[in-house]
């Protein structure tokens, strides 16, 4: 317990893990933005080329037969494009990527120790095995392996008052 106050939960530490892990968001965000601005594009060359064929029709120049199977392959692209769209913008909302704040993840570090310090042994144990991945022993050596500790989502209370109460009539009974 002591050696992973004294290594793990440091500051100096705690500084490079909340700087690897806003990088690591950084890339996710940008991947996804990228891979939206391709599809965006994807619709709107699409969508120019409906509207051409649309154009064709209309002026007479070609008859709906000829443009009918080449209409119908595009309009299955621009669905199938409007499905990716929609996944990946619900992926992005899901992921809700937010960047680690530091003075956040500092408070939080201190109420770990507090746990290492003062928790039962059982809360010890859970807390140690919510983040530790893998310790290997070799002579008087030991490499431990973590993950940055999952910050707890906010917590919101939600007061609700007692319902009111209803008297009515009643009879008494004899």
């Amino acid at each position: 317990m002591d050696k992973i106050k004294e290594h793990v939960l440091t500051t100096e530490n705690l500084t490079k893990l909340v700087h690897i892990v806003n990088e690591e968001m950084d890339g996710l965000a940008l991947e996804y933005h990228q891979r939206l601005d391709s599809i965006i594009d994807g619709i709107t060359d699409v969508d120019r080329r409906l509207e051409r064929l649309y154009d064709a029709l209309e002026t007479g120049k070609i008859q709906l037969a000829d443009l009918a199977p080449r209409i119908r392959g595009l309009q299955n692209r621009q669905e199938q494009l409007q499905l990716r769209r929609i996944e990946i913008e619900n992926q992005m909302s899901d992921r809700k990527v937010e960047l680690v704040n530091l003075e956040t993840m500092t408070e939080y570090i201190a109420d770990m120790q507090v746990v290492l310090r003062e928790g039962t042994l059982i809360e010890r144990k859970a807390f140690i095995r919510s983040f530790v991945k893998d310790i290997r022993v070799s002579g008087d050596d030991a490499v431990l392996t973590y993950s940055i500790p999952e910050l707890p989502e906010k917590v919101s209370l939600e007061e609700v008052g007692v319902l009111p109460t209803v008297q009515y009539g009643g009879r008494y009974w004899t």
